[in-house]
């Protein structure tokens, strides 16, 4: 495990921040789960060196169609404007928005940050998630096709 991951993962656990660490060859990560008003999300708390170098990620924040991408697109672009601290990235083919943060290179005390952008991030996602789910919904769609559906002794 990288230096960073350990000391967010002993900071977490004095702050009581729920999450667990994940291993890889090439990373390692603390990932906490939060709930907030609208959605539960996880964060992703990536580390790939023994320096401070730490990548905070919110995967698949937001997930949506074919058909509703240009909606996501432009309040992506809204929130990017709105929220400078963070990055809203829209990932065509995987049909999502990432929620991105990169710690400063000369960071001293990655552990305290950690828990700082915890609070600061998930209060970001609370605050925009409203605005892609609105554009989502508005988005005109097909009238699903249920196929063929019989209740009891009746067709319809």
């Amino acid at each position: 495990m990288f230096a960073a991951t350990n000391e967010i993962a002993d900071r977490f656990t004095e702050e009581e921040i729920l999450f667990r660490v994940a291993e890889s060859e090439e990373s390692s990560r603390v990932i906490a789960d939060a709930v907030v008003e609208y959605a539960c999300f996880a964060v992703h708390f990536i580390s790939s060196d023994d320096e401070n170098d730490v990548s905070v990620r919110i995967p698949h924040y937001v997930r949506f169609t074919d058909r509703e991408r240009n909606a996501v697109l432009k309040v992506a672009n809204q929130m990017n404007n709105k929220y400078r601290f963070c990055k809203f990235s829209v990932n065509t083919d995987a049909e999502a928005v990432t929620l991105e943060y990169d710690f400063p290179e000369e960071n001293r005390n990655v552990a305290e940050g950690a828990v700082e952008i915890f609070h600061r991030i998930l209060q970001i996602a609370q605050d925009a998630y409203p605005e892609f789910m609105r554009a989502i919904w508005a988005t005109e769609h097909d009238a699903p096709n249920l196929g063929r559906i019989v209740f009891h002794d009746f067709e319809v």
